[in-house]
């Protein structure tokens, strides 16, 4: 299968759970690296009157060029959030992981948002197959250049702590800096992931377009 239509079905299996959101636009983001090709979507919707409740949604994914099934990858965070108030919410929802399978989880969710910048932090606890800790980090910064042009930057890391086997099961980090035009933004990034007790690695380093949907 070609790389572009195995990224086209793996976009449309993310936005699939959030169809009912699509009023408001979805940031969607593809990185063409030296290695492989990621993606990611992160999505904040309320979902009653009083904004009490978001769906809150964080989707990863990465693929080689020839698409070896060992190297395809793909993790869904589903969450639903409640208002704690200071910008704090509790979290309660599931991953759905494309090697762990369904993986339930709870939370403490930091949100803050501004036309310029974008904060979240977001530890969770993760239930199946082990109990796991999971901290996810956010942090844009956009600030305008024009009244049609802004800078993008992004800082992302997540950390995974296996607390069955007391070792470090998996994390990830990301840089992006790019320029934002109306809806599009294309840029430079850099990915750097880890795996399992010893850390095997995989790095990746290209071009990136985000699209708000």
């Amino acid at each position: 299968m070609p790389i572009f239509v195995a990224m086209k079905k793996l976009l449309i299996l993310c936005l699939f759970p959030i169809l009912s959101f699509a009023q408001a636009p979805i940031p969607a983001e593809v990185m063409f690296g030296n290695n492989r090709t990621n993606f990611l979507m992160i999505l904040n919707r309320p979902v009653d009157a009083k904004g009490r409740f978001h769906f809150f949604n964080v989707t990863v994914g990465a693929a080689d060029y020839q698409n070896t099934p060992s190297e395809t990858e793909i993790v869904v965070n589903n969450s639903l959030t409640y208002a704690l108030g200071h910008n704090f919410h509790a979290t309660a929802g599931a991953q759905w992981h494309f090697k762990l399978g369904f993986v339930p989880t709870v939370g403490v969710e930091y949100l803050k948002a501004s036309p310029d910048f974008l904060l979240v932090i977001f530890p969770t606890f993760n239930m199946l197959p082990n109990k796991n800790l999971e901290t996810v980090g956010i942090f844009e910064y956009k600030p305008a250049l024009s009244p049609k042009t802004r800078l993008y930057t992004r800082l992302q890391a997540m950390y995974n702590q296996d607390m069955t086997l007391e070792a470090h099961a998996r994390s990830a980090y990301s840089v992006r800096a790019g320029i934002s035009i109306k809806q599009f933004t294309v840029g430079l990034g850099s990915n750097l992931d880890y795996y399992g007790p010893v850390k095997f690695d995989k790095t990746n380093h290209g071009l990136f377009v985000q699209v708000r949907l």
